[in-house]
C-alpha cells in the first residue's frame, strides 16, 4: 500500500478519560497497527487528552451540561481532521447520543454500543453479563439497545455494583492492586460463569482483565474499537 496514503488517515482519540485506559487504548491502536502492516509501523494517532474532571464531577447531577462539555471537546478534536474518532470512556456515549445529530464534523465516531450490539449478533450471545461504573451497569444507555436487540442483559447486584465501581475508581485513578483481579477472579466471573459472555462496559475493566487468565467469553468494548479504526486504513 502507498504510504503516502497511510501518513492521510490519522485516527483520533477523545482521551483522558480516565488517563490508565488512554494509555491501552494507544496500546492497543499500535500493536494492532503494527499487526496489519509490520515492519516498524505505529499507527497514526491524534491523541486529544482533555481535563476529565470538568465532566467527571458532573455525573452525578449535571447530564445536563455534560453533552455540552463533550460536543465542545469532540469539535476541538475534529479541528484536527483525525479520519475518524473514538471517545475513550462508555458513560461519555449517553452524552454523545444526545448531541452527535448536532454535530457538523462530518467526521465517523466509532460507537461502542452499536459495535458490541454487532459484535453480540454476530457471536449469537443471547445472556450476557454488563460490568462497568456503577452508573452505566444501572443507567438504560448501555442495556437497552442490546435489549432491544433481543439480548438479555444481566447486571451484578447491588452489592457487587458498589464493589465494582470502588474498583473503577482507583484503577482510574491510576491505583492497581492485587485484589482488583481477585475480586473479578474469584467472585464475578465464578458465580456469572454460565452466562454466554461478559461485556466489559468500562474502559478500566479490560486492564483488570489483562492479568486474568480466564475461559470466559470477553466482549472488549475498547478492542472492538481499535478493531473497527483499522479499517479506515483497508
Amino acid at each position: 500500500m502507498d504510504r503516502n496514503y497511510l501518513l492521510n488517515k490519522k485516527i483520533g482519540i477523545l482521551g483522558g478519560t480516565s488517563y490508565p485506559s488512554t494509555l491501552l487504548y494507544y496500546e492497543t491502536l499500535n500493536r494492532l497497527y503494527h499487526k496489519k502492516f509490520g515492519e516498524y509501523h505505529s499507527c497514526p494517532i491524534i491523541l486529544y487528552s482533555i481535563d476529565y474532571n470538568a465532566i467527571k464531577s458532573n455525573y452525578h447531577d449535571g447530564w445536563s451540561i455534560i453533552p455540552k462539555l463533550l460536543k465542545k471537546e469532540l469539535e476541538i478534536l475534529a479541528s484536527f481532521k483525525p479520519s475518524c474518532i473514538i471517545i475513550a470512556n462508555n458513560t461519555l456515549h449517553k452524552a454523545y447520543d444526545i448531541i452527535k445529530d448536532t454535530l457538523e464534523t462530518g467526521i465517523p465516531v466509532l460507537h461502542i454500543i452499536d459495535l458490541t450490539k454487532q459484535y453480540i449478533e454476530k457471536m449469537g450471545y443471547n445472556n450476557v453479563l454488563l460490568l462497568g461504573t456503577k452508573f452505566t451497569m444501572e443507567d438504560s444507555f448501555f442495556k437497552q439497545p442490546l435489549s432491544d436487540g433481543g439480548v438479555n442483559i444481566v447486571i451484578p447486584n447491588e452489592e457487587e455494583r458498589f464493589k465494582i465501581q470502588e474498583i473503577q475508581t482507583q484503577v482510574s485513578s491510576g491505583s492497581f492492586q492485587d485484589y482488583h483481579v481477585d475480586y473479578f477472579k474469584n467472585v464475578i466471573n465464578k458465580k456469572y460463569a454460565h452466562l454466554d459472555a461478559f461485556i466489559l462496559g468500562c474502559t478500566e475493566i479490560p486492564l483488570i482483565y489483562k492479568n486474568i487468565d480466564t475461559n470466559i467469553n470477553l466482549i472488549n468494548t475498547l478492542a472492538l474499537q481499535c478493531e473497527e479504526a483499522m479499517f479506515f486504513f483497508e
